[in-house]
Order: C-alpha cells, then sequence, then structure tokens
C-alpha cells in the first residue's frame, strides 16, 4: 500500500515537471500547467491515481497551506487603510454578481434559495490566480491591480458569513432556532479567540520559539500554529482551509510575520502547485464532452458577467474608466473559495451532485481563462475606451485649453510620491507645468492645493494632446502601471519626436523595451537604490569622490548596464585607497580626565601612532589642530591612524567606534552643552 501511494505521488511530480517544462517554453502560465497535470493523472483520463483519498489528501493539504500563506500576507492594519476599497468595492461587487445571477436564476426557472447559493458561488474570484498573475506582470501595485486585491480580500473574509448562511438557505430541516442562537455565539466565540490569540498567546509562542535560536524550531513552531487554529476552527464547523486563513491572518497582526513568511515561502509554490493539482483531478471530462456548449457557455457568460461587475463597481467607487475595466478584467473569474461553498452547498442538499460537477468545470475553465484574458486585459481596456465615455473626468478650474497653446513646459503623469516631488521643485525653479492623474480624489486634493492638475487617462492620445504634449519640452512618466507607461511612451514619441521623454520604473528588465518604446531617461528604482547603497560604500572606504561619480555616471549613461553583467572590467578603474587606514571618533564627557589636556601632552602620535584630523566643538570645528589645542568637556574628536593602532586606542580608553549617526548624535549634544 505504501508502495502504491509513493508511486502514484512520483508519477504525478513527474508529469507535472513535464508538463511544466512545455507551458514554461510555450510561455503559458505555470498555473494553468499545475491545472492540465492534475487533468491528466485524474481518475477521469488517465487514471494514474487510483485512491481517490490521496485526490482529496492533496486538496485539503493544498489549500490549508495555500491559504494560510495568503492569510499571512494579508494585515488587518493594511486594510483599514483601504477600507473604502475593501468594504464598498467588495461589497458593491457581491451585491452586484449574486443580485444578477439570481435574477438569471429566477428567470430560468431555479428556486429562490438555490439561485441566491449560486450568485454566492460565482460572486468569489479567485485571490491565488490573480494575484500570482498580477505579481508575474508587476502590476501588483498599480491602481487596478490594487482596486482587484482589496476586493479579493473583501470576498475571501466574506466566506465565513456566507458558510453560516448556506444552512438556512438549505431549509428548516438543516436549523431550528437553537441553532441559530448557537451559531451566532459561535460567530462571536470565534472572534473573541481570534482576538485574544492574536494580541496575547501567537506573539508570546512565536517570542519564545525565535529565542531559541533555530530555524527549525521557528519553522515547526509556526506549521503547528498553523494546524492547531485550523483544527480548533474548524470543530464549530467552519472548514479547515479557512481556519488556516484565519491562522495567517492572527500570525500577520504579529512582530514575526516577516519571518514566518519567510519560512514558509520556500514551500508556497510547492503548496499552491499541490492545490492547483488536484483541483484539475476533480475535474470529469465525461461531464464536459455530455455538454461542452452548456458548460462552455456558461463560462463566457460568468466572464463576461463578472467583468461588468466589476466595471459597474469601480465606477462607482469613482475609478477611472482604464482602472474600472482593468480591475474588471482581473475579477473575471470563479474562486478557489468557490469549491468549498459549493462543497458545502451539496453536503446540505442545496445543489445535486451533477450540478456540483458542472460548477466544478465551469470554475476551471474561468481559472483556466484568467491568465490570457488579464494578459490581453490592457488592449481590451483600450479598444472598449476608445469607444465608450467621454475622455476627461473632472478637473480644476484652470483653463485647460490654453494648455495647448503653451510652450517648453512639463507634463507629469501621476501625482504620486515622485510626482509630487518634481512638480514642487518646478514651482520653486519657476518651471510651467501640467499634471495628469486618473485618481479623482488625488486630483481633487491637488486642486485644493492650487496645482495645474487635471483628471484624465494619459494612455489616450486626446488627453496628452489636452496637456500640450506637441508643444512641452519634458514629460516625466511616474506611475506604477508597467503596461500604461510602455502605451504612454509610445503616443508621446508619435505625437512629438522631439520632446524628452522621463520614466520611473520599478524593474531594470523594463529599461530596454522603454528605451525601444522611445524614451530618453529610464530610471529603475531598483537599481538607483544600489547606486545609492554602493556610493556610500565607496564613500566609506575613501574612494576618490571624482572616481565614484564617474562611475555613477558610467552606468546610468548605459541604462545600468554595468550592473547587469560582470563589472570587474569596469570597476577596474576605481580603487579604495589607503586599505590600512582607519576613521573613528569619540566624544569626551565632562569627567574624562581628557578634559583640559593639550594634544601634545597626550603623545598620542608618538606612541600610538594616532592623529587627531579635527575637534567638533558645539558649532565649530577645529580642523588639522596643533599640538597646543586643548580637549574640552563636550569635544567629539576625530582621529586616524592604522587599523590596527585606531582599534587598540580605542580599546584602551574603553572608546567604541562610532558612526556616523552616533557622532552626529554627539555633536549635537556637544552644542547643547556648549
Amino acid at each position: 500500500m505504501e508502495s502504491v501511494f509513493f508511486l502514484e505521488i512520483l508519477v504525478i511530480v513527474t508529469l507535472t515537471l513535464f508538463v511544466l517544462f512545455i507551458c514554461n517554453s510555450l510561455k503559458i502560465p505555470l498555473i494553468i500547467g499545475y491545472i492540465l497535470s492534475g487533468v491528466l493523472a485524474g481518475p477521469f483520463v488517465l487514471r494514474m491515481v487510483g485512491n481517490t483519498e490521496i485526490i482529496d489528501l492533496f486538496a485539503e493539504i493544498g489549500v490549508i497551506f495555500l491559504l494560510f500563506t495568503i492569510g499571512i500576507q494579508f494585515s488587518l492594519k493594511s486594510l483599514f487603510q483601504v477600507k473604502r476599497l475593501v468594504v464598498l468595492g467588495g461589497s458593491l461587487q457581491l451585491v452586484f454578481t449574486t443580485a444578477c445571477v439570481l435574477a438569471a436564476g429566477l428567470f430560468l426557472g431555479i428556486p429562490l434559495n438555490q439561485a441566491i447559493f449560486l450568485g454566492f458561488i460565482v460572486s468569489l474570484s479567485s485571490t491565488a490566480i490573480v494575484m500570482k498573475v498580477l505579481q508575474e506582470r508587476g502590476e501588483l501595485e498599480s491602481p487596478h491591480g490594487r482596486t482587484a486585491l482589496a476586493i479579493l480580500i473583501f470576498q475571501d473574509l466574506m466566506l465565513i458569513p456566507l458558510m453560516f448562511i448556506t444552512p438556512f438557505l438549505a431549509g428548516p430541516e438543516h436549523y431550528q432556532a437553537p441553532s441559530i442562537v448557537l451559531i451566532f455565539i459561535t460567530g462571536l466565540s470565534i472572534i473573541g479567540v481570534v482576538i485574544v490569540a492574536t494580541r496575547y498567546i501567537v506573539p508570546r509562542l512565536l517570542y519564545y520559539s525565535a529565542r531559541m535560536k533555530s530555524q527549525e524550531i521557528f519553522l515547526l513552531s509556526v506549521v503547528a500554529i498553523c494546524f492547531a487554529i485550523a483544527w480548533i476552527i474548524s470543530q464549530t464547523g467552519i472548514s479547515l482551509a479557512l481556519g488556516a486563513f484565519v491562522a495567517g491572518l492572527m500570525i500577520s497582526e504579529s512582530d514575526f510575520s516577516v519571518a514566518a513568511l519567510s519560512h514558509i515561502m520556500p514551500f508556497r509554490d510547492v503548496f499552491v502547485g499541490f492545490f492547483f493539482i488536484s483541483i484539475g483531478m476533480l475535474l470529469d471530462i465525461g461531464v464536459f464532452l455530455s455538454r461542452p456548449l452548456l458548460i462552455i457557455g456558461l463560462a463566457l457568460g460568468i466572464i463576461v458577467l463578472k467583468f461588468f461587475t466589476g466595471l459597474i463597481t469601480g465606477v462607482f467607487l469613482n475609478l477611472s474608466r482604464r482602472t474600472a475595466l482593468l480591475s474588471g478584467l482581473a475579477l473575471c473569474q470563479i474562486g478557489e473559495f468557490s469549491f468549498i461553498l459549493a462543497k458545502a452547498g451539496e453536503s446540505f442538499g442545496l445543489i445535486a451532485g451533477s450540478v456540483y460537477q458542472v460548477i466544478l468545470d465551469v470554475t476551471l475553465i474561468t481559472m483556466l481563462a484568467t491568465p490570457f484574458v488579464i494578459g490581453g486585459s490592457h488592449r481590451i481596456a483600450g479598444q472598449i475606451s476608445d469607444r465608450i465615455g467621454d475622455i476627461m473626468g473632472p478637473s480644476c478650474e484652470f483653463d485647460l485649453t490654453r494648455a495647448g497653446e503653451m510652450a517648453d513646459h512639463l507634463i507629469i503623469v501621476g501625482f504620486g510620491l515622485n510626482g509630487k516631488n518634481v512638480a514642487r521643485v518646478a514651482h520653486y525653479a519657476g518651471i510651467p507645468y501640467r499634471i495628469i492623474d486618473m485618481n479623482p480624489d488625488i486630483v481633487r486634493e491637488g486642486c485644493d492645493l492650487g496645482e495645474p492638475i487635471f483628471y484624465g487617462d494619459a494612455t489616450q492620445q486626446a488627453v496628452l494632446e489636452l496637456a500640450g504634449v506637441k508643444t512641452a519640452r519634458i514629460i516625466v512618466i511616474a506611475i506604477a502601471d508597467r503596461v500604461g507607461a510602455q502605451q504612454i511612451v509610445q503616443s508621446v514619441r508619435s505625437l512629438n519626436p522631439e520632446i524628452q521623454i522621463l520614466v520611473r520604473t520599478r524593474f531594470v528588465s523594463e529599461v530596454p523595451h522603454l528605451v525601444e518604446l522611445g524614451a530618453d531617461e529610464v530610471i529603475p528604482e531598483e537599481f538607483e537604490t544600489s547606486v545609492e547603497i554602493f556610493t556610500r560604500v565607496l564613500a566609506e572606504y575613501l574612494a576618490p569622490a571624482e572616481e565614484i561619480q564617474h562611475l555613477v555616471d558610467e552606468i546610468r549613461a548605459e541604462n545600468y548596464e554595468l550592473l547587469r553583467e560582470t563589472p570587474s572590467s569596469h570597476l577596474a578603474g576605481i580603487r579604495v585607497h589607503l586599505p590600512d587606514l582607519d576613521v573613528a571618533s569619540f566624544y569626551i564627557p565632562p569627567e574624562s580626565p581628557l578634559a583640559g589636556t593639550t594634544l601634545g601632552e597626550t603623545r598620542w602620535r608618538s606612541q600610538m601612532g594616532i592623529s587627531v584630523i579635527a575637534i567638533q566643538r558645539g558649532d565649530h570645528a577645529l580642523l588639522n589642530p596643533e599640538a597646543g589645542a586643548i580637549l574640552q568637556p563636550g569635544d567629539v574628536a576625530v582621529i586616524v591612524g592604522s587599523v590596527d593602532c585606531v582599534r587598540e586606542f580605542m580599546h584602551r580608553f574603553g572608546f567604541r567606534k562610532e558612526s556616523h549617526i552616533k557622532r552626529k548624535n554627539h555633536i549635537r549634544e556637544g552644542r547643547r552643552a556648549g
């Protein structure tokens, strides 16, 4: 029996690797490869797995760890920062979708309770797929990425009340008045347990595990907490998977959430893979082949319906048309939580077994279509956006018609932190500028501050023309939307071949494509951070400033190519000078025996090889002090010498080598003392 079990696992893993290799070579999302592997290995195609209990085990363990890792990445504190998107956006999307399915179900003669339950199933989208695809595309931080994620968070949290509602929809035989009270008490108890454990129990357990300074103990503690909380919550009737999600949320609120996630991360992709393999195994090809038109039609209908409800939700949230379209396309599938809800409905008799299998097939088709829908979402949104609605939204009261008559002005796309800093500098320098942003709240805030900002989608050429792109000197594109930035660069270059285009991007891998599209300067955040770090490191090692600046200029001039290849040949010209030299500083407190002595009396240079090169006294610095200079209480002395001499000197007098920050603190203390 054990040999058969391990043989089946080996077959599944080997088949999955083969399918993933093919998908990767064909540029097909790996999620689809996992699901297809499950379909092939399942009992309805190649029948590589004979024991259905293995399928159930894979599904249960996979979804437990999947939702646990998702829960750790969520933060209840961060939810409050986007509570409008989470609560209002999630509520509207859930209500709109359920209402549409309910209306369609009643029209087709489906009983009211079943129609409502089907609406619940359809309203939930796939957090795992959407997050993974958006993360791979670098769009999680984009406006539509944040909107979709906020709505997905609300949907995931709503599974708890939906699981409670399911018995009531099933009929009176599944609940009684005492059971209603029991469910209510159970819900309050769960909330109480979560609050107490989140605040007192879980942080202490993780703290004591971390004190052991053993990665194995800490990892096992995290896994034990996951299974323990999931099991406790499951005893109230909620699924183990949802309990694991709550466990992840509880850990996310502790000081050890980052460490816990870092330990779990190596296993996350494996767990996600097992989950989707197990989902693929549930697909009954026979059911699909018996009614393919019905299943495909339902899947397409649901994709269109969820896109429409997502779009309407974005409109009610006053989002830009482009953001609403993209977020609607991202939410167009049925999610993994729907499997849990549908299974509960089947156990209560709300849906028949045949209906349950149709739901599985339809759900899997929408999941398989999601990576392709999101992949083409920008093109689809652009085509729809060109055909519907007015291009401009609310704007400030300044005369937009005169923007086209301006010349040599600056256009700023995106009024986030980078955009605000550029606008602030332009204002101080007296440079005329115009700002374009798609967030109505940001536009309103900018209007109140008197900024020349207006609401619009800069991917549309009419918006750029209204901002005067044909006569502008420079345009700065500072948005988080990777594809949107590419479209803007292409449009700007076609409208004004002479304009200087500066683009901020998150990743250096996007630089070549943006340059190819027409950008003059591309500033990747990840490498600019690296440049700033190594600049300070080289300066700390006393490398000449002109050599450091020359290296930085060379790196930026070649679009950071030097940092993407072996840097030995390019760094040959820069040297860390005086490697045996060390510099340190120390503070002289009032009670120090050194206070009142001259530098000559200390005999540091002759006896210890130490030279005092500066004395910081209050707001003044005495450079290259003579032998007669007197050390006073509150002084900060800066010394230089060999590494060994400085180390011996600091140890002999009980000083610690100070960082630059601590030196500045001592200087401030000296100023206050003076």
